[in-house]
């Protein structure tokens, strides 16, 4: 492993003043879950990179806030606190569900949700849950600020629209719809510990037998986590029964844009996608 300079800026305009000075030489430390795995390895993402900027320590992004429209979830919140929380955890449970899957316990406990997005690996267990949330990035340099659908955020496996200058703050989504039913599922070769082969979340709202409101989303399963547009199209405003729902897995294992890996085939993939939708789907009707 190379030697790097570490540094532990004491404010955020602070941290944002290194990236602005150091830019490609400069990598964001959190939890490290991912970063000092890619350093021992020196792999190519951290090629150049000569100085570390440490965040954890910054109280502005380690809060849960929840006013009259929105929840905000700072960057550098750990799983374990997010599976902890009574403040999103009393409204709908399939959130903290994601994040109580990640990894070890040693993981969770060090490993931040900013950095789970942020290395976007396409089985990042937060996403799919936040991506049928039609959750929001907040990202700041010293320059500007400015927010991005999640749902645009990822551009490929390791790749975001963050420039090297800038930070993830946080991220929002209405409070309503983590009011909504929610449930996230993931498949891996494991019980525990485990990459998932596949995952899928559901936001479903349902009155008399109609769904009103559903988003679906799914990972591990594309080159980025991905919101599965024309399944909610079909099934929004149709009465629920057996038919429908048999259509709806076809749908999911058409429209999973399925990779292939030493885990699991892309055959294989589409197939799993379409029953884990289904048993998502009857948990929450």
């Amino acid at each position: 492993m190379h030697n790097f300079q570490f540094i532990n800026p004491k404010s955020l305009t602070e941290a944002l003043q290194y990236l602005n000075q150091y830019g490609k030489e400069a990598k964001i430390i959190a939890g490290g879950t991912d970063l000092l795995v890619q350093l021992r390895n020196e792999d190519d993402k951290i090629t150049g990179v000569k100085y570390l900027v440490y965040i954890d320590s910054l109280p502005k992004l380690k809060r849960i806030e929840i006013d009259k429209d929105y929840i905000l979830i700072g960057a550098t919140v750990n799983h374990v606190e997010m599976a902890s929380s009574e403040q999103i955890g009393a409204k709908s449970n399939f959130l903290s569900k994601a994040a109580s899957m990640i990894g070890s316990p040693q993981i969770r406990n060090r490993g931040t949700i900013g950095g789970n997005l942020v290395n976007a690996s396409p089985a990042a267990d937060t996403a799919a849950p936040l991506l049928t949330l039609d959750a929001v990035i907040q990202i700041e340099s010293i320059r500007e600020k400015r927010d991005v659908k999640l749902k645009d955020f990822f551009l490929g496996p390791g790749q975001t629209v963050l420039k090297d200058n800038e930070i993830v703050i946080g991220i929002k989504f209405k409070k309503s719809d983590l009011e909504k039913s929610g449930t996230f599922i993931k498949m891996g070769q494991r019980n525990a510990m485990t990459i998932a082969i596949a995952s899928i979340a559901v936001n479903l709202e349902v009155r008399q037998n109609i769904i009103i409101h559903i988003r679906v989303a799914a990972g591990s399963v594309a080159p980025t986590p991905i919101r599965l547009n024309a399944v909610e199209e079909f099934l929004e405003n149709k009465e629920i029964n057996n038919k429908l729902l048999e259509e709806a897995m076809k749908k999911v294992s058409e429209e999973v844009c399925c990779i292939s890996d030493i885990r699991a085939s892309a055959e294989y993939r589409r197939y799993v996608s379409g029953i884990l939708f289904r048993h998502a789907f009857k948990k929450l009707t």
